[in-house]
């Protein structure tokens, strides 16, 4: 677990912790782009999303707990899903019953360092725009650095490492009355779902490597993380207008959630298996249809009252390329569980004799 990690690592550093989140980044390329670290597999949450994965990574807790069951999932007694990181509602009819919490998110990593007498700082302009329940949780306790690019921002990757490198040696340079932690988001996910794990991707993975090198031969423990990989996709449109004439009232009490790669339906009461059976018909070998009393069976999410209150009782994991994304302009997806998605890095950049890696 990540937050046992960073825990141990703050322990036993000398001059401070520094953590890169890295979004989007899977093992493999990891492991052939950063030269100068010392690379370990982690497996990803289930869903592989963004907002279940770092919620994870910062409280120690799986969705089962904290309820961040995917991108969009719905609260208890609601009658519409939440984007969770946009906040945006959708519903099927203008009535919208609020329904009780998004998540119930426990003390982070941030908290835990505050309370040993730590300063715990995030850093991360793409977060820094972001209002909600979702990303108050994910930061409780961290004092955020602001950056002068939370305006103009960008997706290039190679922008993003320099941006990131620099608000991070501007952190680096001050004085602490002990060590601290300091959290960069590093958000290379927007690039690889448009252009993939490119040329300008890997350049921009160098850049952080040798930055990172740079602080550990200063004395700074490093280490960096992700919350999942990528996958090629080919989305196929016919498949994904099935879905939405399945993701409809006459069969749906509210539209789906889930993102990418797994996607759920809230069928109408009595519908449940009907509309299960419509979409194996309709997803064929394109996906894996199941309940979440299936999914608990699998080891996959647990089927606690927190994950039933929020998910959908049709669910459906690609298994092909050509499973319908929500968005069928992106090349690259993630969610489901093959090992492009969920084998992500955990790298260490150490001064001897601290090693952070267990």
């Amino acid at each position: 677990m990540i937050t046992e990690v960073v825990a141990g690592a703050l322990r036993a550093v000398s001059r401070g912790l520094c953590v890169l989140a890295v979004d989007g980044l899977s093992l493999e390329v990891a492991e052939s782009a950063f030269h100068h670290a010392h690379i370990r597999p982690l497996r990803s949450t289930f869903p592989s999303t963004s907002t279940t994965a770092w919620l994870t990574a910062v409280t120690g807790t799986d969705p089962g707990v904290h309820g961040a069951v995917g991108m969009v999932h719905r609260a208890p007694g609601a009658d519409h899903v939440t984007h969770l990181v946009t906040g945006d509602t959708y519903a099927f009819g203008s009535r919208r019953t609020p329904g009780t919490a998004l998540l119930h998110a426990g003390p982070t990593l941030f908290d835990r360092a505050v309370a040993s007498g730590r300063t715990a700082l995030a850093i991360g302009a793409e977060l820094e725009r972001l209002t909600g329940p979702w990303v108050d949780a994910l930061l409780h306790g961290a004092r955020i650095v602001p950056s002068p690019a939370a305006a103009t921002l960008t997706i290039d990757p190679v922008s993003v490492a320099e941006r990131t490198v620099r608000e991070v040696e501007a952190v680096l340079a001050q004085t602490y009355d002990a060590p601290p932690l300091v959290w960069a988001y590093v958000n290379l996910d927007d690039h690889v779902h448009r252009s993939g794990y490119d040329s300008r991707l890997r350049e921009a993975l160098s850049l952080l490597d040798t930055a990172a090198a740079r602080w550990a031969d200063t004395g700074w423990s490093v280490i960096a993380h992700a919350d999942h990989g990528q996958v090629e996709v080919t989305p196929d449109p016919a498949l994904a207008e099935a879905w939405a004439r399945l993701d409809a009232p006459a069969h749906c009490r509210m539209p789906g959630g889930g993102a990418g790669r797994v996607r759920w339906l809230h069928p109408l009461p009595g519908r449940e298996e009907t509309v299960a059976d419509a979409l194996r018909d309709t997803l064929g070998d394109h996906a894996l249809v199941l309940t979440p009393d299936e999914l608990d069976a699998r080891g996959l999410l647990p089927a606690t009252p927190v994950v039933r209150a929020r998910i959908g009782e049709v669910v459906a994991l690609a298994t092909s390329p050509r499973f319908p994304v929500p968005d069928l302009t992106v090349t690259w997806e993630h969610g489901s569980v093959s090992d492009g998605e969920t084998l992500v890095p955990l790298a260490a950049w150490n001064p001897a004799p601290e090693p952070v890696l267990p």
